[in-house]
């Protein structure tokens, strides 16, 4: 308003200058002429000034209407991807009626449980995006999402995403994010996992990517923390979450052999109402249990227990085990309450068996229910201060296989075959590719 005052007041005063100094600058003007030239520069200022205003409100409301378009191009999306579910519902109703069978029963229940889950997530993305313009408070890094997905080897570039989006603003990205969500352009990269020695592919962690319309990749570290600042962490972990188990389920059909490491992150811990229905859906999916494998990281372990232990104890009933990854202390390791848990694998980094240094004072783990720490013997034999063998005789007692993860080089294999380590991951067995 103040803008448009001064505006106003400015070509007035050039008219009322006009009429005043008009007879001084041209004499032959009688005064009648000065003031028609007065008006007619007023007249022509608040033409302009109206003709600016328009230009401006034009502008502002193709903005509005750009933005409007594209939040009905949203919801329209996440309207079609649910009716289709629901059309499944009721074709699989109409399947029930007819026969009546404990197939189509199945079929049914499987179906629901997957259209409760989806209307969750459906509700979450609804109400951020009505959020947008707030900032809340960011959420702390143990609650947060992180980036699964191992570092590549130096000099290497992650295979399959010589496509990654760089050069974005934070708009740019989380208006990916966001597309990406609501319109399923979410894609599953695999990296295998393979027995040692014989280096035979037994199972594949999932790592999820959302995708650009262009086909560009969006990574997570790109997107972590600006999630966090808009409080879409939580959204963001639950549909990768549900998106990976339905990958998973897809690629299960092509080769039922092959396990799958898909990780739970601390912000799905949170929301029960959301693993409450996802423990719906699994159940309804329990073929799954088998071939898929659900991963806690140690941190989310330590801070979340009694919720691992529940959702461990719903899951485990249904057939499905259990994997600790992100292991950053290993004498904090009872293996005995990991097996009740449910765990039959720890994923360990190769840098803390190579790299760390040697403390044979250090006590190796506690043991079993009592704290009964693992001697440490010579030098030789230990690694990072721990009795590795014992270690791993240990885990062998309660039923628990050893995954050393990050295996680069092959000088770094070599070392540690010694220890009989079960499984082995890393770029030097391969990098995460995009399924088919």
């Amino acid at each position: 308003m103040l803008k448009h005052i001064i505006i106003v007041a400015s070509y007035g005063m050039l008219a009322v200058a006009v009429a005043l100094v008009g007879s001084e600058l041209v004499p032959a003007l009688a005064p009648p002429v000065n003031w028609f030239a007065a008006g007619m520069v007023f007249l022509v200022g608040a033409l302009a000034h109206e003709s600016h205003v328009r230009v401006t409100q034009g502008a502002t409301m193709a903005g509005q209407l750009h933005a409007l378009r594209s939040e009905n191009i949203g919801l329209r999306a996440q309207v079609t991807y649910l009716g289709g579910a629901m059309e499944n519902l009721g074709a699989n109703i109409g399947e029930l009626n007819a026969d009546g069978t404990d197939k189509s029963k199945q079929e049914l229940d499987r179906v629901i449980a997957e259209v409760r889950v989806l209307q969750n997530l459906i509700e979450q993305l609804s109400a951020f995006r009505s959020m947008a313009g707030e900032t809340p408070a960011p959420e702390s890094s143990k609650a947060a999402g992180r980036d699964d997905s191992p570092a590549p080897a130096p000099g290497r570039a992650p295979a399959g995403e010589n496509g990654a989006a760089y050069g974005l603003d934070e708009k740019e990205v989380l208006d990916i994010v966001r597309e990406g969500l609501r319109k399923e352009r979410v894609d599953l990269y695999l990296q295998p996992i393979v027995s040692l020695p014989q280096r035979k592919t037994r199972f594949y962690e999932c790592f999820s990517r959302i995708r650009a319309e262009n086909g560009t990749v969006i990574r997570p570290d790109q997107y972590i923390d600006l999630a966090k600042r808009e409080g879409l962490m939580g959204a963001i972990d639950n549909m990768l979450l549900f998106r990976c188990v339905q990958l998973v389920r897809n690629a299960q059909s092509n080769n039922k052999n092959i396990g799958y490491f898909c990780n739970i992150s601390a912000n799905t811990l949170k929301d029960r109402k959301f693993f409450s229905d996802f423990v719906g859906f699994m159940a309804a999916n329990q073929e799954l249990a088998r071939n898929l494998i659900f991963e806690f990281s140690q941190t989310d372990l330590d801070t979340h227990r009694e919720e691992i232990g529940e959702y461990t104890a719903r899951l485990g009933q249904l057939g499905f085990n259990f994997s600790l990854d992100r292991v950053e202390d290993l004498t904090k390791l009872n293996l005995e309450i990991l097996a009740a848990l449910g765990f039959r694998y720890i994923k360990i980094d190769a840098r803390n068996f190579l790299d760390m240094p040697r403390d044979d004072d250090r006590p190796a783990m506690a043991e079993a229910a009592g704290e009964v720490a693992l001697a440490p013997v010579g030098e030789a034999d230990t690694v990072v201060g721990i009795d590795v063998a014992l270690l791993k005789r240990t885990m062998d007692l309660h039923g628990i296989d050893l995954i050393v993860e990050k295996l680069e080089e092959e000088q770094n294999l070599i070392e540690l075959l010694d220890y009989r380590i079960d499984y082995g991951q890393g770029y030097l067995f391969g990098e995460p590719r995009l399924s088919d």
